[in-house]
């Protein structure tokens, strides 16, 4: 359990680090924090049990969820809180080895992690692109009922 604090902390770290990067307000620091936390220890969690890209899908798709929710609740853009939280899952590491195997003339790992890259990125998309688009029709219905 220390391990997954651990964890939560160094993913919160990275959120507020580009988040400053991105010049957010001070004042969203700690919630950017707590999206890039919870995201990245969900992914840790998640890929033991359903596999490294599912365990992106759940991750990114909480991700999203926390921001959209966030950005209502304290009258702030998504992106403010999207962005920065959605860090600590992009498979730079993972892009970085690809393009090692690949100099390294490692051409049949080379393919295997690059096809990996693409589905972890096409994942967190997709977790992104699903959770936008429902609360994009909540929003759209809630106007409409008024």
């Amino acid at each position: 359990m220390g391990e997954l604090f651990l964890q939560f902390l160094y993913g919160g770290l990275a959120a507020i680090t580009f988040g400053a990067i991105f010049r957010i307000h001070s004042s969203q620091y700690l919630r950017c924090g707590l999206v890039g936390g919870l995201g990245w220890v969900i992914f840790l969690i998640t890929k033991d049990i359903w596999g490294e890209i599912a365990g992106m899908f759940v991750a990114a798709t909480l991700v999203a969820v926390l921001s959209e929710i966030f950005a209502r609740r304290f009258a702030q853009p998504v992106v403010v809180f999207l962005t920065p939280g959605v860090i600590p899952l992009v498979p730079g590491g993972k892009a970085y080895l690809t393009m090692l195997s690949f100099l390294q003339n490692d051409y049949a790992e080379g393919v295997v992690l690059l096809v990996t890259t693409l589905l972890l990125a096409g994942a967190i998309a997709a977790g992104i692109i699903l959770t936008s688009s429902i609360f994009r029709m909540y929003s759209q219905a809630k106007r409409v009922g008024r």
